[in-house]
């Protein structure tokens, strides 16, 4: 099971929408989770869906990003627009030969409250 430091990527969406989603160092490089797998009474979690930051031209905040929301404490900002579908929708092959990208990793993280 992993220790692994986790960041705050703002992703902007293709229609229009800005948030933020939780990174996490995995393999040499820094991933993508929008969602995680809780398993509470083992003590870790699992990321549903794991996209690599790196494939996207990004900004970097060293320190983070002092605001306003959701750039607050943001790590990383992406510097295109993303499908929704590559976060939450349904995995085509389009999008997986568009994208690198891990569909369910067997992939164990500790929890301590930082994964959400």
């Amino acid at each position: 099971m992993a220790d692994s430091k986790t960041y705050k990527v703002i992703v902007g969406f293709e229609d229009g929408v800005l948030t933020d989603c939780p990174a996490i160092d995995y393999q040499g490089a820094i991933w993508l989770v929008p969602k995680w797998l809780p398993f509470p009474d083992e003590g870790y979690a699992k990321p549903e869906r794991m996209i690599r930051l790196d494939q996207f031209q990004h900004q970097v905040f060293d320190p983070p990003a002092a605001g306003p929301d959701p750039w607050t404490g943001a790590n990383f900002a992406l510097n295109e627009l993303l499908p929704r579908a590559l976060f939450d929708g349904e995995l085509t092959q389009q999008l997986k030969s568009r994208y690198v990208v891990l569909d369910k990793p067997d992939a164990r993280f500790r929890t301590g409250g930082v994964l959400q």
